[in-house]
């Protein structure tokens, strides 16, 4: 719907309006604020939807908003520029040793272990070597950047909590989306999803799939990278099946660190 009515040009002639019920309407739509015209948040009577309308449509701030936007903008927005091959924030420092994980571009990876260790360890070695990288985590993302050193690398993460930087876990659309955005204004890029079994308690498996679907395509398009971290113990063997369809399958023998209580 987004990609649609931006990208044929649709919003110079209609204006698109939603409706949420988000309590922190800002961070919660980044990425769709050249798309819509206006927000109205639920729950609205009719008098709040005609004035809001009104306003929209003559063009002039309403006498009374419904949900004013923020005044400061989410980090994030930052990170896509307007045109293709404009430079984007958020890159780490380039090191001078050899790679350690050679990705290929336009091919996504699933890395099948019980705890996210190899696929920072391949995300890092790739943001750390000249490409833009995205992370998707379920993790705090202070205690991410802390653990695999990542200074720069933006970081989504997967949480109900109000923030700067997070997407509500159901809202699916909007984080593939955004992930979209982020492969499509990048010259040379790297996405890592760490939470794929949250997503899928959230949202149900066949959603989860379909997006991991439209990402795929994409990163063959502009040849990216993608690399998904799963736990096979929360999958069924069908549905493991087919998420590693069309994927380049890791198999990780690092087992978590044991943590002893004193």
């Amino acid at each position: 719907f987004k990609g649609y009515i931006h990208d044929e040009g649709a919003t110079a002639k209609t204006k698109v309006m939603m409706l949420t019920a988000t309590t922190d309407v800002g961070t919660d739509i980044f990425g769709l604020q050249d798309v819509v015209s206006g927000y109205i948040r639920k729950p609205f009577n009719n008098k709040d939807l005609s004035d809001r309308l009104k306003s929209i449509l003559e063009e002039r701030p309403p006498a009374a908003p419904i949900a004013p936007a923020p005044k400061e903008e989410p980090r994030l927005l930052s990170l896509f520029g307007k045109k293709r091959n404009e430079a984007l924030e958020g890159k780490e420092k380039a090191t001078r040793s050899a790679k350690k994980f050679e990705l290929r571009p336009g091919l996504s990876y699933v890395v099948k272990e019980q705890k996210a260790v190899r696929s920072f360890e391949m995300f890092t070695d790739q943001v750390t070597h000249n490409i833009q990288g995205l992370c998707i985590t379920r993790q705090y993302p202070a205690i991410v950047r802390q653990e695999w050193g990542l200074e720069e690398t933006p970081i989504i993460w997967l949480s109900n909590q109000l923030g700067k930087v997070y997407v509500n876990p159901a809202n699916i659309g909007i984080l593939g989306d955004t992930i979209i955005r982020f492969i499509e204004k990048s010259n040379d890029s790297v996405v890592m999803i760490d939470g794929i079994e949250f997503l899928i308690v959230n949202n149900g498996f066949v959603k989860v799939l379909k997006m991991i679907h439209r990402i795929t395509e994409v990163v063959m398009e502009y040849k990216s990278r993608l690399i998904i971290s799963v736990d096979p113990r929360a999958l069924d063997v069908r549905e493991m099946a087919l998420l590693e369809r069309n994927m380049e399958i890791v198999e990780s023998n690092i087992r978590p660190p044991v943590r002893i209580a004193r």
